[in-house]
């Protein structure tokens, strides 16, 4: 397979132009999409995306399902490919359901969710000597953003007032707006806002990546009495909102 060629030239100048969805999923989408880059290229000698056909796209999910991948990788990358066909103004390639391709909903493997007591909550906060991580938790908590969104909020670009604009870290990539209904939120986003670093939202000028700050995060909320041997996780933090 080759490493490079004008489809995947194409590619990283198409996701220099689209930075959807954090670095880890922004990372996970370049190297799935260059192998699919590579596998047309390789195929067909596809040159431009524009070039893009229904028989490239037959190739693809022929090569998917009879290749014994689990059923649940076979959406992810499907998903993926979704994403780049909007992009190129070609997303009619593909039905919007997995269903109408024959491809039934993989097993998901979840846990079931609690929420959290003001009590609980309280005790991992007091615990929680990083002013930054208390301001996740609170977004979490008041607002219902998960981790990732809590960690790249940038209150002085995307609080307008009445309501909080959440584009960055978001699931799928899917910006959304949230309004405020009470003044305890207000409070918060102002707490947040005083902790900002800016266009990095709550990660430190120091902290390089958000993968460290991430990781660094999760030692002290499992210090603080927060993970899964504890019955509780960051995200129960959401169903109080």
């Amino acid at each position: 397979m080759i490493a490079h060629g004008p489809l995947v030239d194409q590619l990283v100048s198409l996701m220099g132009r689209n930075r959807e969805g954090s670095y880890a999923t922004q990372r996970k989408r370049f190297f799935e999409l260059r192998a699919i880059a590579c596998d047309l290229k390789e195929r067909f000698g596809l040159q431009k995306w524009d070039n893009l056909r229904q028989k490239h796209v037959r190739h693809l999910m022929t090569r998917w399902t009879e290749s014994g991948l689990q059923t649940r990788s076979v959406e992810q990358k499907l998903s993926l490919f979704r994403w780049l066909l909007a992009k190129i103004g070609k997303p009619n390639l593909l039905p919007r359901s997995n269903a109408e391709l024959g491809i039934e909903p993989g097993r998901r493997y979840t846990r079931q969710g609690n929420i959290i007591s003001n009590e609980q909550f309280s005790e991992v906060f007091s615990k929680l000597a990083d002013p930054r991580i208390r301001a996740m938790l609170l977004l979490a908590r008041y607002l219902g953003l998960r981790f990732e969104e809590a960690a790249l909020f940038r209150p002085g670009m995307d609080w307008q007032v009445d309501r909080v604009w959440i584009k960055r870290g978001t699931k799928g990539g899917h910006a959304r707006y949230l309004y405020l209904y009470n003044e305890h939120q207000r409070e918060v986003l102002e707490f947040v806002h005083g902790l900002s670093s800016g266009d990095r939202g709550m990660i430190p000028p120091e902290v390089p990546t958000f993968e460290k700050w991430r990781q660094y995060v999760y030692d002290k909320l499992r210090a603080a009495g927060m993970s899964r041997q504890d019955g509780v996780v960051f995200h129960d933090c959401r169903r109080r909102y």
